[in-house]
């Protein structure tokens, strides 16, 4: 199974309050080590990922570790529903320790955080997920920004997540003085400024104001003060876009729709023809195989437990072999 397809049978198991009255300890054991396994986590070789990691004397549910007893990623369980308990001293052993990434979850929610940010410890969060509320696809790509386990090995989801956070900050420092800037704009006759308006007044009413008339309206603005989004609405994430020639781009919400479309434009029989195998099945075929995610179209069951990068080197391949010229994207969406 596909990360994905591991995050849709968990997501269907939460909404049925399948773990409602579980302990932390299963939440673990039942999701936790799953989604891990899925993410390419030795869950089983010891040391690499240490259940119950001892720290001054206390225990984090898990350290994942490279090398071996090392760790650079703690993760703390919860149960479902309980994911605001305090984790004071979570973050106090992480940021002692240098551990670059922290994540808290009920099973349901996962939380994503930078010890080593500044200010409170939501202001050191860096994403949230919700694997019912969200879709699967979104929770996956996530998921596996900070947690696969080659780039937690190689450093590089330490990085990412480093750099996620300086954006992020960089966003809400904007966000705070967006009224600062305002009322500056407006002190100094910005003549850019007072030109939009007074073009937009010709365009509705057909008639120019002064400039005098702009200026005072704009002074009595009031500016209310601008409240910081949560970390998890700026974190950019990935849409497949695909142009083809002289047409307007097919994007949709989510990325697997875009393939799909793409794939029905392109001729599902001639994209079948290619014997394209995904997820150890034929990307096309007739026949639905039960373990493996599929779309139906029709008569034909079309692979859909791809990662975005897979769908976007499927097209590719399937353009080259078909000898169709077109532009392939993978451009960056925020999260409303």
């Amino acid at each position: 199974m596909t990360l994905k397809e591991h995050i849709d049978d968990i997501g269907d198991m939460l909404k049925q309050g399948a773990f409602t009255n579980e302990r932390e300890r299963i939440i673990s054991r039942r999701i936790v080590n799953r989604l891990l396994q899925a993410l390419e986590w030795p869950i089983f070789t010891p040391r690499i990922v240490v259940d119950e990691y001892v720290v001054e004397g206390r225990r984090v549910d898990f350290a994942l570790c490279h090398p071996a007893s090392t760790p650079r990623v703690f993760i703390e369980a919860k149960r479902v529903g309980n994911i605001d308990k305090r984790i004071r001293r979570l973050f106090e052993y992480a940021f002692h320790i240098g551990i670059p990434i922290v994540v808290l979850t009920d099973g349901q929610k996962w939380r994503f955080y930078h010890p080593a940010g500044k200010g409170s410890y939501e202001n050191r969060m860096v994403a949230e997920i919700d694997l019912i509320a969200e879709n699967s696809e979104e929770c996956s790509n996530c998921l596996d920004r900070y947690l696969n386990f080659e780039s937690v090995k190689t450093g590089k989801a330490a990085q990412v997540i480093a750099a996620d956070y300086q954006r992020i900050v960089g966003q809400r420092k904007i966000e705070e003085r967006l009224p600062e800037m305002w009322t500056e704009l407006v002190q100094e006759k910005n003549k850019y400024l007072l030109l939009a308006v007074m073009e937009k007044a010709n365009d509705k009413v057909g008639h120019e104001p002064t400039e005098e008339q702009v200026v005072s309206f704009l002074k009595n603005l009031s500016v209310p003060s601008v409240k910081p989004k949560p970390y998890k609405r700026t974190l950019k994430r990935k849409r497949l876009r695909v142009t083809f020639d002289g047409e307007e781009p097919i994007e949709h919400k989510n990325s697997i729709d875009t393939f799909i479309a793409v794939t029905e434009k392109l001729g599902i029989e001639d994209v079948k023809d290619l014997n394209i195998i995904r997820n150890k099945i034929p990307l096309i075929s007739t026949t639905k195989d039960l373990q493996r995610a599929q779309h139906q179209r029709g008569q034909y069951y079309i692979v859909s437990g791809l990662s975005i990068k897979n769908q976007e080197s499927t097209l590719k391949k399937i353009t080259e072999d078909l000898g169709v010229d077109l532009k392939i994207e993978l451009v960056d969406k925020v999260l409303e």
